[in-house]
């Protein structure tokens, strides 16, 4: 430091902590003025100079550029409105950032070839009125031409997915998830035919129930068949039977029906869509994306009741279980 309190460049550098050459680039662009120049023409800063510095290093340690802090020496501009700018910045390239993890990840667990990365990625950026849209043609794809209980069909147009503008990393997975299961060919196809039989049970008389009733009786089966599983009881043994003809009873009453042969076989064949793990995932997967509690899985209670409905189902299930698509 020089006898008048000056600094040359080498010194305002030093104590600032920066290179010379990045100090000769901001006075060259006005943020740090010299003060004045020594005998030999050299540039000489003062302590409001060294100040600025410190400041314009911070700034730029902050991402803001040069512009911007030309605007904030200025008094054109505080510095509250330049952190809360470049607090949206940085939330604008977290979330740039959590697409591109969520891709890269999906990717690596799926062992998805150069042909799907380009889709992967265009699903992880759809707007969110685009990625309702997907869910919604595959409701409509399924639903088409068929007469729906209303309450059902009304129930199934509200479910789509409500991806958050800042969705976390586990929400982003699901969504690459739940898209790919929703182009799935055989999914689609599997969805169709459930509502077909849907359809034409109530348009042969064979279903007269609704859905809160249906869901209550998804709700016993829940309750009644977890305590079997925990309690380890074979869905085809002596302490099954009195768990069994309740359920049916609750079903039966739910649906309309009495409880005969008939009805136990009509039962059955309505069960086995239930014990579909790409429903059950479905379900998981837009509970997740919209932040919603996560329901329990009926997969383990309906093919519990299916296989004491059916004896023969546990083969034929793991049949369908090595045919199906992963």
């Amino acid at each position: 430091m020089k006898d008048d309190g000056l600094y040359t460049i080498g010194q305002v550098a030093r104590l600032a902590g920066v290179p010379v050459p990045t100090v000769r680039y901001y006075s060259d662009e006005g943020l740090v003025p010299p003060a004045g120049r020594s005998a030999g023409g050299y540039r000489l800063y003062d302590h409001d100079a060294l100040d600025r510095l410190e400041l314009v290093r911070t700034l730029r340690d902050l991402g803001v550029e040069i512009a911007t802090i030309t605007r904030v020496l200025a008094d054109t501009q505080t510095l509250a409105e330049i952190a809360a700018g470049q607090i949206a910045a940085m939330e604008d390239q977290i979330q740039t950032l959590r697409v591109r993890q969520a891709v890269l990840r999906y990717v690596t667990t799926r062992r998805t070839g150069t042909a799907g990365i380009a889709r992967v990625n265009r699903l992880a950026r759809l707007p969110a009125e685009r990625r309702r849209q997907l869910v919604a043609d595959l409701v409509a794809e399924a639903t088409r031409g068929l007469d729906m209980e209303p309450a059902f069909a009304a129930h199934l147009r509200s479910m789509l997915p409500d991806l958050p503008d800042d969705p976390s990393a586990e929400q982003l997975d699901a969504w690459l998830e739940l898209a790919h299961l929703v182009g799935d060919p055989h999914f689609r196809e599997s969805a169709r035919e459930a509502f077909e039989r849907h359809a034409t049970d109530r348009s042969s008389g064979a279903e007269h129930g609704d859905h809160e009733s249906w869901a209550r009786a998804e709700q016993a089966a829940l309750d009644l068949v977890g305590r079997a599983l925990k309690d380890g009881i074979a869905p085809v043994s002596a302490l099954a039977r009195p768990i069994v003809n309740e359920l049916v009873a609750v079903f039966a009453q739910a649906h309309g029906r009495s409880d005969d042969a008939g009805f136990r076989l009509w039962l059955a064949e309505r069960i086995r869509i239930g014990a579909d793990p790409r429903v059950s995932r479905y379900w998981q997967l837009l509970a997740m994306i919209n932040g919603t509690p996560p329901k329990p899985d009926p997969v383990p209670a309906a093919r519990w009741f299916l296989a004491a409905l059916d004896p023969a189902y546990p083969a034929s299930r793991e049949r369908d279980d090595a045919g199906a698509p992963g």
